[in-house]
């Protein structure tokens, strides 16, 4: 058999089909297809089931999460479904019990942790972008938050912190090593650590607070992550969930409009609607900025690491012209 590492995309994904197809034994449905969705950092795969019900299986990449935090998704989750109507994507239950499946196959490196959820109808919001679309958009991000706020985690479920600028489990930190320079000019490097010594304090200093009181975010919530059918709004992929503050989804949510000539319209509505279920959370537009500026950080640091170079440069020089767009008014503040 050929080295998993040796084989083409087409020849990998066609292999961990074969890894779904073996998973999918451990549920109570009677699947009639299973087809190839999506890579992004972990694989999908659309499962058709014979009483014409639809699912996705998900294959978690080791690198950007870990069981720990795959089970706390699972615990909000199927809190979520039991406690709410929230429309957010349901887990399925193995015949078992457990939501995540530990699977090993010949021609795959490592144990796959794999999980199944029901299929959310409609399309992502980035294809309906409008001030009334983001209205209902804030709306369901208050009324997650409020739930988070009730939800008592058991102590074996610890989730990553953002505290500071790198902080996914067992994230390689390499923009400044040297086997990456050619990656940099001396100036992004240099814009790199003066953003990174600016927003750091700040995220610490927001679990350093006297009235300091994390909770469960999303901790992705952009507009590829929310998917709009028939006018009404869903929530999927909750893998990069965090122990943090409201703030910090609403941040990586405007992160997305950061430059879009109607950013103020669409922040505007977004707050409108948050309103009318939650309180505000206390913010102002350079914390904002800050938060930005850490996320920018850390994607140009995976994107060092996990693109080839000739994708890689243009958005590394992009970002850290952003950067230096942030630091300088922050200067003139």
């Amino acid at each position: 058999m050929k080295p998993y590492a040796k084989l083409t995309f087409r020849g990998k994904i066609l292999r961990l089909r074969k890894l779904a197809i073996k998973t999918l034994a451990n549920y109570s449905i009677e699947v009639e297809r299973v087809r190839y969705l999506t890579t992004e950092s972990t694989t999908m795969f659309r499962i058709d089931a014979k009483d014409g019900s639809r699912y996705v299986l998900r294959i978690y990449s080791e690198m950007d999460s870990s069981i720990v935090e795959n089970k706390t998704e699972m615990y909000w989750l199927t809190a979520l479904a039991r406690d709410t109507d929230l429309p957010v994507i349901q887990p399925v239950a193995r015949k078992d019990g457990d939501y995540i499946s530990l699977v090993s196959m010949e021609g795959i490196p490592a144990e796959k942790r794999c999980a199944l959820y029901k299929w959310v109808p409609g399309v992502q919001l980035v294809n309906h972008i409008s001030p009334k679309n983001y209205r209902k958009f804030g709306s369901l991000v208050a009324q997650l938050h409020n739930h988070a706020e009730t939800l008592q985690l058991p102590a074996e479920l610890q989730p990553k912190r953002w505290d500071r600028v790198f902080y996914f489990p067992d994230e390689p930190i390499v923009y400044d090593q040297a086997e990456y320079a050619s990656l940099f000019t001396p100036q992004q490097l240099s814009t790199l650590e003066k953003a990174i010594a600016r927003v750091s304090p700040f995220l610490t200093s927001l679990y350093r607070a006297q009235a300091s009181n994390p909770m469960l975010i999303h901790g992705d919530l952009h507009y590829w992550n929310v998917h709009i059918s028939r006018g009404n709004l869903y929530l999927i992929d909750f893998e990069d969930m965090v122990d943090g503050f409201p703030i910090q989804d609403v941040a990586i949510s405007f992160y997305y409009l950061r430059n879009r000539d109607d950013y103020q319209s669409l922040t505007d509505a977004f707050w409108e609607g948050y309103a009318r279920e939650r309180n505000l959370p206390p913010f102002n537009e350079h914390d904002l900025r800050l938060l930005w500026m850490a996320r920018m950080a850390n994607f140009v640091n995976y994107v060092a690491h996990s693109e080839d170079a000739e994708d890689a440069k243009p958005y590394i020089a992009a970002r850290c012209e952003e950067l230096e767009g942030f630091l300088a008014e922050m200067e003139i503040v």
